[in-house]
């Protein structure tokens, strides 16, 4: 039977996951997951580079928690996926000290999206650790030598330098890693609700996929539409409405939809029975998570053993790899040189 190709992707436990993650990544993931060996990465290690205070580390564990929580209750499934901790496997610190030997400073400061980055966390200067960002992503992507990265565009440039640094590995010690494949989705960005910017905890702007029923009521009715739209009998603008592209993505009478965009157009209805149809489209979308997220909080060894078996199999895949490049560049040698191998002493007689 012939070896499924290996994937990785995941995230920053930064908060818990939201209808843009769903709509970005996560109804992708459950899609994609059956077709390949699929490695989902909770990559703790990776929000140090804009937040390494003692008071962000310390919320990192409940972070883990909800993550997992809501990978599983979407559907992901830990029989047939691997999700993991970044900063369980100890092989990823000793690759990645290797990787950053492979790459120029220069190649670092052209990725676009470390800029974004240090703006959006308001730093004057970037830190050593936020222009490695790209190369601890190459370790991530690596280690398990997977072979597809689902990503959006913005991101392919990071895929691209995981590439060259496997090319360069391999002409430099031999043949271990493959250059993987970006798979770019036609991703949609979910604008929040504020209507403002993409949906994001930092903004408040965001409905969350373990939100209850009444927090969602709330957010949707207070959702921003057309601003010039000042009464319902006012023509208003569908294109580029936040409740309308909610609609689009989570409402799956397209009937209903379209007859509202219809009346929308036309001032015959109201913003008021417009956010009411997609509050329930959205609670009817989330109660089948909220259901497997209440029932994994009521049985939480699943959870628990999902990510354990997780990082116990990443880790294997680790040291496997971590045993091919220490044969390949020569470093096999340090692992016994103070306790078995001290007979390289001898040899210079």
């Amino acid at each position: 039977m012939t070896a499924k190709p290996r994937l990785l992707t995941g995230d920053r436990p930064t908060g818990r996951l939201h209808l843009g993650h769903y709509v970005g990544s996560l109804e992708n993931r459950v899609r994609l997951q059956r077709q390949y060996e699929s490695f989902f990465i909770i990559a703790d290690l990776h929000t140090l580079t804009t937040k390494p205070e003692p008071n962000y580390i310390r919320e990192i564990p409940s972070f883990i928690r909800e993550m997992t929580l809501d990978y599983l209750s979407v559907g992901i499934d830990p029989d047939v996926s691997a999700i993991f901790v970044q900063s369980a496997i100890p092989e990823t610190y000793s690759l990645n000290l290797l990787f950053e030997m492979l790459v120029s400073v220069p190649r670092l400061e052209r990725i676009p999206s470390l800029k974004d980055m240090a703006r959006d966390a308001n730093m004057d200067t970037m830190p050593f650790g936020l222009l490695g960002y790209p190369v601890l992503q190459a370790v991530d992507i690596l280690l398990p030598r997977a072979q597809v990265v689902p990503v959006g565009r913005d991101n392919q440039s990071h895929v691209e330098l995981a590439r060259e640094i496997a090319r360069r590995f391999n002409n430099l010690y031999g043949e271990i890693f493959p250059e993987p494949e970006a798979i770019i989705g036609d991703v949609p960005l979910l604008v929040g609700t504020d209507g403002q910017s993409k949906m994001s905890k930092s903004l408040d702007n965001a409905i969350y996929l373990s939100d209850d029923a009444e927090t969602v009521n709330r957010k949707v009715m207070s959702m921003f539409t057309d601003p010039k739209r000042l009464r319902a009998t006012d023509p208003g603008t569908v294109e580029g409405n936040p409740v309308f592209i909610y609609h689009d993505a989570f409402n799956p009478a397209k009937a209903e939809v379209e007859d509202l965009k219809e009346r929308y157009r036309a001032g015959k209805v109201g913003d008021v029975e417009v956010k009411k149809k997609l509050a329930k489209a959205l609670n009817d979308f989330l109660e089948p998570i909220r259901e497997k997220r209440a029932y994994f909080l009521a049985h939480p060894t699943i959870p628990r053993d999902a990510l354990m078996e997780g990082i116990r199999r990443i880790q294997i895949e680790a040291q496997a790899t971590m045993e091919l490049v220490r044969e390949k560049t020569g470093l096999s040698y340090s692992a016994g040189l103070l306790t078995e191998r001290m007979d390289i002493f001898e040899s210079a007689e």
